[in-house]
């Protein structure tokens, strides 16, 4: 999904935070994707580096649920600082992503 059209990954991406059943393997891929495309996207750095914590923590024997909240929760305000700057289809799509994203680290806090 690294090459596909912006809106296609971030539709695929909202798709999948609805879905909590999805196995983790699919999170990690999604990241990875998310990586790849973060590094190359100028202003992205910041959040391209948080996402490869993310990661590294989801790879842990024991991931630290109380940080992965932490770190869904700065994707998302790095999300939404990216969407400021976005052209017009995929600010309100980031804004919307960055939305999901807490929504996200809000459940996990919750389970």
């Amino acid at each position: 999904m690294a090459h596909a059209h912006p809106s296609a990954m971030i539709d695929g991406t909202l798709q999948s935070l609805q879905q909590r059943d999805l196995p983790p393997a699919t999170g990690a891929d999604l990241i990875k994707d998310w990586i790849s495309v973060l590094k190359h996207t100028e202003g992205a750095d910041a959040a391209a580096e948080t996402l490869t914590a993310l990661y590294d923590e989801l790879h842990n024997i024991t991931p630290d649920a109380s940080r992965i909240r932490d770190l869904l929760t700065r994707v998302a305000q790095q999300t939404e600082h990216l969407s400021r700057s976005a052209a017009s289809p995929y600010a309100d799509a980031l804004r919307q992503l960055a939305d999901s994203l807490r929504s996200f680290a809000t459940d996990l806090q919750q389970a």
